[in-house]
């Protein structure tokens, strides 16, 4: 539900409240409760100042509301008798208008009440929670946990949001349609990389049923310490290579070679393994041979 549904005004002089989208003479908006009348509505945005009492009365009916035909059908007329009951004891004041917040008692706004309302109001039980390499950086834990939500603009996500002209196959084999799952576990592409890995890191081979699969490898394939860390962390680069070299592919025609990824993964891997992961003493033959404990 959207925070703001969580503030109530109380009338003033009616020139900070929206008539239609913020919740006031109601604990709903009107437009949630008259939603015949709202489609009428030719200025949706407008304050309560705008449809005050005294206005509809000064100006007429039709013409205050500035409805785009008068209100006709059954469900419309009651709509309109229903606003007629509630409005008809908002009186304008001079002062200003103000807001209360519903998620305290108190009626006061608090950062600690708005995070009792989030966790009340969430249901956190079939929620994924994605552990965090820290040793690569942010951009590509963010780049895993876009894709493990399947929110990367691969061509599956583009058709399902009914873009136009989006070509289904993957970018990389052009075997399959391009979805996350068939990118990183089932497009050969990817599954002659994680082959290439298991060999260098001497890691028994495996195979990812799917994505979450996939990032949750390094949990079963003996490791522990820092070396479960560091080959967390070549799944979750790796991933991220996968889809630099797809996107290459894709916008500037470039041709996909698996040697290229493997040697962009090592490459990258080294830089922020020694840096970020407390292994400054590695050397860049060691890594190669994936000599690190």
């Amino acid at each position: 539900m959207p925070l703001r549904r969580f503030f109530k005004g109380s009338v003033g002089d009616g020139d900070n409240i929206a008539f239609w989208l913020d919740p006031w003479v109601c604990n709903e908006p009107l437009k949630d409760l008259c939603p015949n009348l709202f489609r009428l509505e030719k200025d949706k945005k407008c304050r309560v100042k705008c449809r005050s009492a005294e206005g509809r009365v000064e100006s007429g009916l039709g013409e205050q509301w500035r409805w785009s035909r008068l209100p006709a059908s059954e469900q419309e007329m009651a709509e309109l008798d229903f606003l007629d009951s509630v409005l008809g004891s908002v009186e304008l004041s001079g002062r200003r208008d103000k807001w209360f917040w519903l998620g305290d008692k108190s009626g006061a706004f608090s950062v600690s009440s708005v995070r009792r309302l989030i966790y009340n109001e969430s249901d956190f039980s079939s929620n994924y929670v994605l552990k965090w390499c820290k040793w690569i950086p942010a951009k590509c834990n963010v780049f895993i946990w876009q894709a493990e939500m399947s929110k990367i603009p691969t061509s599956d996500a583009l058709r399902r949001r009914n873009m136009v002209g989006v070509e289904a196959t993957c970018s990389i084999c052009g075997e399959d349609n391009e979805s996350v799952e068939h990118l990183f576990t089932s497009c050969w592409v990817a599954m002659l990389v994680w082959n290439h890995i298991c060999s260098w890191t001497r890691v028994q081979r495996f195979f990812a049923f799917s994505f979450r699969d996939l990032i949750e490898v390094h949990e079963h394939v003996g490791l522990r310490g820092k070396a479960k860390k560091v080959f967390q962390g070549i799944i979750l680069l790796s991933c991220w290579v996968i889809w630099r070299a797809r996107n290459k592919s894709k916008f500037e025609g470039k041709t996909v070679k698996i040697e290229e990824i493997i040697s962009e993964i090592k490459s990258i891997g080294f830089l922020w393994v020694r840096s970020r992961a407390k292994f400054s003493n590695l050397s860049w033959t060691d890594w190669c041979i994936y000599d690190i404990v």
